[in-house]
Formats: C-alpha cells, structure tokens, sequence
C-alpha cells in the first residue's frame, strides 16, 4: 500500500507529484471532513488542501478555482470602521478574508458570499438607541443572537446595481420590516415574519435573496450545469402574487449580469417553464401545485432544484388554509440541501402567524428569528432584552412582558398580529336582502366614495353578478369582477388595468385578499363577511398601502356569529379612534369593546 506522507494532508494545489495520489479534481471525489479536519471553504468536505492564491482550505481542483473566482468578486463587506458612510458607498476593492463572523449561528459559507457583517455605525449603538429604534419602529423579535437593525440600505452594503433599482423603483430607505428581515437574511438565518401587506415585506426577502444569488452566479457561472441554478425558490399561493413577486425581483436585478428568473404557475404550458428552467436561472418563483407539477415529470431525467439554498414561503397561512399543506410538506420533504451545506436558509412571511403555522416553522426553520411588525398593543414603554436559561435573546416591549410564555421561547404576541392599525373600521349590521341596497347607498355618497375601491364577495358568481348590477345602476362606471374561474389572462389583464388606474371598482373574491400590493386602493367593502377573522384582516388590509389612512366597510349578520366573540375581540386591540361604534345588534349578543359582558 502507499503510504502518503503527512505534508501531503496540507499540500498546495498547484504541484502534483507523480508519486502522491492524484489531486482530486471535484468535490464529488473528496469525503466529508472528521472531526477536528479542515473544511473546504466552498463545499463544505475535507479540506485536503491549500489554495495558494488565497491560502484557504479546498478539497479538490473544482473547489479551488471556485474560490480564487469568489476572491474576485467584490462581496458586500462593511467599510473600514472609519469610514463615512453615504448612501451609495460600496468597496471597490477584494477583500482577501473576511473579518470575525460576528453570529456563530450563521452558515460560513453564506456569510462568505453576501460579505455581511454590522457596520461600525450600528455596532456602536447604545442599548438606550437600539431600543428606542425599535420601539419607535414597533419591531418585536424573539430569538438567538439577533442582528441589529439597519437604518439605511448603506449598512448593507449592496452592490452599487441594487442601490440604483432600488432608487430607480423608489425605495429610498427601509421599512420597519426590512430594517431586521433585510440584516437576519443576509447572515442566512432563518426567518418567521409577520407583517402587513404593504409594509415592504416582499423586497425584505428579495434584497438578501439578490446578493446571495449574484455572489453564486458569479462563482459558478464558468462550471458545469451540476453547480447551476436555481439558487432560490419563492413559493407563494397564486399566480398573480407569484407574477407580482417576479416583476418586483426583475426590478431589483436589472443590470446584474447572470441573473435570470423564472414563473412557475398554473395557466402557462409546463414544457415552456422547463425550458426556460434550462438556461441557468438564478431565481424561481412558484405556486406549489406547478411546482410539483415539474418537480415529478423532470425527477426522473433531470432535477433543476438540487441547489436551493434559499427557500422563501410567502403568505404561508393562506397556502395552508387553499389546502396546500401536503403539497408544501411533500415539497419541503424532497428538496435536497445542496452539497457540502448542513442546512438551507428558509424564511416564512405573513400578515398573520396562528399557532398552527407557528408549529410547523418550528419544525422545519433551524435557530429561526421571530420578527413581528406592529401588533395589537402600542409599543409605548421602552425595550429591553432578556436572557432566559437557554442564551435567548428576548427583544420585547414592557407592556409585552405578560404575553411571554416563561415555558417556550415563543411569544404569544405572533399569534395576534394586526396588520391593519392604519385602516378606519365601520361595522354595518346588515341583512341579506339589504345588502345590496346598502352598497348603493354607499357608493352614491360622496363622502364615502372614494376610488379605487375594492369590494369583496364570498362566491365567484356574486362577483360577476354584483360587478353588472353596479353597471347597470351606473351606466359607464369603471368596473370588473375578478375570481379564480376566469384564465389567467384574464385575471392579469384585469388587474394590470386596475393598477393602471382604468378601473374605479373591483369585485373581488378572496383570491385578491392576500399579497399583491394594490398600490392607491383607500376603500375596501367587506360585502360578504369573511369566512375568519384572519381573511377579515387580509381583505381589509388592501386599504392600508404604503401607510396611508384607508377606510374598511363590513356588513355583517347573524350568519357571523360564530366569528363575533373573536371578532370584537381583535377590534378591542386597534388603536383609539380607529373602529367606529359596533350596531347594537352585534352589542346584544354579549360583546362590547371590552369583552364579552356578564350576561
């Protein structure tokens, strides 16, 4: 047997001599490290060698000029602790080793490739300051070792590309939700959000995804397809969410060379998606059901998504309650981890987090940081940490300190998220027979008229059916319905005219409830009560983009009782002023503002 000599365990890749054991040439060849052995910095394996030119631990030739080509990319590492900061500042210049990972839960390998780490500016702050941030902002999280918030999109350090799209769309600094989604995703944590529709969630999770991405587009675009895309997948419950996520992430990538998209949807021919999967994408966004659609026809041939190593389920309670829930199980189960990785970042987002989805994230999200955004309570008293016995760190209001189960490291407060603090509520106790009248009424004021209005309907035929009666009682009024019955086409034209401002007025079903961002809408009609107080807060939440004052109309009835305890109760929670006084019918069955009474 040969026997190998020590030095050759730490040899250079560049001399091979002919009596050793040829230098593996793939990662594929290498086996995983033991204990105490080295890593490769790319993949993860045995660390058998050293790469000369940047004197890191590979594992094989592939690894190697991976790593010299990664070197060469400018990563978005914080300026010298000196530095001024502005808002277009970016490094210009490699970075031969990264400093110190200041979160020992992060993947090595991401940190590496998105190059973040705090800037001086945010390390330095004060508790008094970090605190008062995020109180003033209503940001509430719940977690290990939880990065502190940026203020700007400079403390990121982005590609100067990504600071240009982002001005060029008008995003100009970050929203509560960005300021901590934006820090936790690019340490490659693992992320439970709750925010509302509108609050800028959707670029929280495109940004960290963009900079991921570019870094290994970069680092393997002169490799075989076996290292290939797609490197992230969003997986939202419909079509036109999933459209909305796809032109807001074209947006942000314009003029980032090798980044490419791809829409996974129903309503689209399937040898059409698989083709364009074929040409190295970066960035898949998918409903579940397409998804697994092309997941099981190409699994026997070839697998595009053997190399996800971000994973983003957005709107995650509506998917689970459309009854997807064993197809995400299903897809979550045959996702590989990408080689030489120990865990794929995933990150979940909704206007609302019930306990059942709160259960489930806990089994799949490793180390997760719960981030809540506003809530039922003012975050009026200050902040303060906590440690509890397992090294936790507990970021919470004071006048939080009550909802805080001492058993788990969960926060009762992410079961009751309110998204809608911004949107006046008016109640109407209206009868079946009157609805349609009452509408009219309302319509016909100007003091409540004020388009662009959505309505929303329980069926796809009253929608259709409402839309020509509006019609008919206003000839020439600006009108159309949509629901899941119409094509896509159909349903994407309708919305791109109402986005463009050449509808007044849509009747919709509760297929435009959740996600996309209706930009303008001020006016919502519940006309049909929704079927949960969860879907009562999406639907109303269409009133509340980009924080303006809306107005939410509900008519409701004894066909609602069943609702009416937990109803009134999360209108207890909103802010003064903001629910108008409940009908007295709704009052008699034992609830009020405070509770139920002692009937």
């Amino acid at each position: 047997m040969h026997e190998i000599q020590v030095t050759e365990k730490k040899a250079v890749i560049e001399k091979e001599d002919e009596d050793e054991d040829p230098v593996k040439e793939y990662s594929t060849q290498q086996r995983n490290a033991l204990p105490g052995e080295p890593n490769c910095v790319v993949c993860g394996r045995y660390g058998e060698y050293i790469c000369d030119e940047t004197d890191h631990d590979v594992c094989s030739i592939e690894c190697k000029n991976l790593d010299i080509e990664l070197s060469k990319i400018t990563p978005a590492v914080a300026a010298p602790d000196n530095a001024p900061i502005e808002q277009t500042t970016t490094v210009q210049t490699p970075v031969p080793r990264l400093p110190p990972l200041q979160n020992p839960t992060s993947d090595l390998l991401h940190v590496k490739l998105t190059g973040y780490f705090p800037h001086p500016e945010i390390s330095c702050m004060t508790e008094s300051q970090l605190f008062s941030i995020l109180s003033t902002n209503q940001i509430n999280c719940l977690g290990k070792h939880i990065p502190r918030p940026i203020l700007n999109f400079a403390h990121c350090r982005l590609p100067e590309t990504i600071y240009k799209n982002l001005q060029q769309i008008e995003i100009h600094k970050p929203t509560p939700i960005q300021m901590e989604v934006i820090p936790a995703g690019l340490e490659g944590r693992d992320v439970l959000a709750s925010a509302a529709t509108g609050s800028g969630k959707t670029a929280s999770f495109l940004i960290p995804i963009i900079v991921h991405v570019f870094a290994l587009s970069q680092y393997y675009k002169n490799v075989d397809n076996s290292n290939g895309g797609p490197y992230a997948l969003i997986m939202a419950p419909n079509r036109e969410l999933c459209a909305q996520i796809e032109q807001h992430t074209k947006s942000l990538i314009q003029g980032l060379p090798n980044m490419k998209t791809v829409l996974l949807v129903g309503g689209h021919p399937i040898p059409n998606q698989i083709h364009r999967l074929q040409q190295r994408i970066q960035i898949a966004i998918a409903t579940p059901g397409r998804f697994l659609d092309i997941y099981n026809q190409c699994e026997e041939t070839y697998n595009f998504f053997t190399n996800i190593h971000i994973l983003v389920l957005d709107e995650v309670d509506m998917m689970f309650k459309m009854g997807f829930e064993t197809q995400l199980m299903k897809i979550l189960e045959n996702l590989q981890i990408p080689l030489g990785l120990s865990h794929r970042q995933t990150l979940m987002f909704s206007a609302t987090i019930p306990k059942n989805i709160e259960s489930i994230a806990s089994s799949i999200l490793r180390d997760p940081i719960k981030i809540l955004i506003g809530g039922g309570n003012k975050l009026d008293e200050p902040v303060k940490t906590f440690k509890n016995l397992s090294g936790n760190n507990i970021v919470i209001a004071n006048n939080y300190h009550e909802m805080m189960n001492t058993n788990s490291t969960t926060l009762n407060i992410m079961n009751n998220s309110n998204p809608i603090l911004s949107v006046k509520q008016t109640i109407l106790w209206v009868e079946n027979k009157s609805k349609k009248k009452q509408l009219f009424s309302i319509l016909n004021d100007p003091k409540y008229y004020d388009p662009p209005i959505v309505i929303f309907v329980e069926s796809k035929l009253g929608a259709d059916l409402l839309s020509k009666a509006i019609e008919k009682k206003w000839p020439g009024t600006r009108i159309a319905s949509i629901h899941g019955d119409k094509t896509q086409e159909e349903r994407t034209q309708v919305l791109q005219a109402f986005l463009a401002g050449e509808y007044d007025i849509i009747v919709a079903t509760g297929v435009l409830s959740r996600g996309l961002n209706l930009t303008n809408v001020r006016m919502v009609v519940l006309f049909d009560m929704a079927f949960s107080v969860d879907e009562y807060i999406h639907q109303v939440g269409r009133a509340a983009n980009k924080g303006s004052q809306g107005w939410a109309i509900t008519f409701i009835n004894e066909d609602h009782k069943k609702l009416f305890k937990e109803f009134v109760k999360m209108l207890k929670n909103q802010p003064l002023g903001k629910v108008t006084p409940l009908p007295s019918k709704l009052l008699s069955h034992g609830c009020t503002l405070y509770g139920n009474s002692d009937r």
